[in-house]
């Protein structure tokens, strides 16, 4: 297993987005999850190469980086983040238009309502991403200096890439390096979230360059339970005796792969 190392600097708070459908309460994920790094990267990807990929609101296409390549998610240093939540003002449906109108009509679609949004903020996040193909992970190191909007909310860009660097698996104790699924977290105090992975319909090619802008071949998501815990677990890592990586984290994230 090879590992690619991103150091990610935010240049502004980040909202990702843990409940999708939640209008009032906008809750963030304080790292970035594996989905977002892994459509960040593809349309960073896609900007080096002179392509701009639209996002449209009804059935978007999907960019991300193929199931060869598996991120694992960005985080924080331990006690140099924060949450940050703020209360405000806003309307009821982000589409009405009655502000332009010249001829005022009254309904509820601009109505303002008490909203709750949260933002994270950090002066970097340590992502990784890892695959079998050294070649594949070699693409991804053009993006240093490269950076786009990133979440639900914010700006960030690639400041340094290291790798990549040879795993080997190995059963040890240690402090894991990302999340771990639920699998691994019975009977372990931790704080929970919700995420997701990508389905994936059919094969798709690993020959494919990165920067092409065809969409990824993406039916949708599966969710599934992770955790973050404090201080030492015994599990199998891939490891380079620096950074721990939960085989089981990883294993969970590439069940979508290739169709399954």
């Amino acid at each position: 297993m090879w590992m690619l190392k991103l150091i990610i600097k935010p240049t502004s708070g980040l909202t990702f987005r843990r409940m999708p459908s939640s209008v009032l309460h906008i809750s963030t994920y304080p790292f970035l999850p594996p989905t977002t790094m892994s459509g960040f990267l593809r349309r960073l990807k896609l900007l080096e190469a002179g392509h701009f990929p639209e996002t449209a609101v009804k059935d978007p296409d999907y960019y991300a980086l193929p199931p060869q390549l598996c991120p694992l998610g960005a985080y924080p240093k331990a006690q140099e983040y924060c949450v940050h939540t703020t209360k405000r003002q806003g309307i009821r449906a982000f589409n009405h238009n009655a502000f332009s109108r010249i001829v005022r009509y009254q309904s509820q679609r601009e109505v303002y309502q008490l909203h709750t949004w949260e933002y994270l903020f950090a002066e970097s996040l340590i992502g990784y991403v890892v695959s079998e193909d050294k070649e594949l992970l070699n693409q991804l190191k053009t993006v240093t200096n490269f950076g786009c909007k990133i979440g639900k909310e914010g700006y960030a860009f690639v400041d340094r890439i290291c790798g990549p660097i040879q795993l080997t698996l190995e059963r040890t104790c240690a402090e894991p390096d990302t999340l771990l699924p639920g699998a691994a977290l019975a009977g372990i105090p931790c704080e929970a979230f919700p995420l997701y992975r990508y389905a994936w319909e059919g094969e798709t090619s690993a020959d494919t360059p990165l920067e092409h802008p065809e969409p990824s071949s993406i039916k949708g998501f599966i969710p599934f339970v992770a955790g973050e815990t404090q201080g030492e677990i015994e599990l199998d890592y891939y490891t380079d005796g620096a950074v721990h990586l939960p085989k089981l984290f990883i294993d969970e994230l590439r069940k979508g792969a290739g169709g399954d």
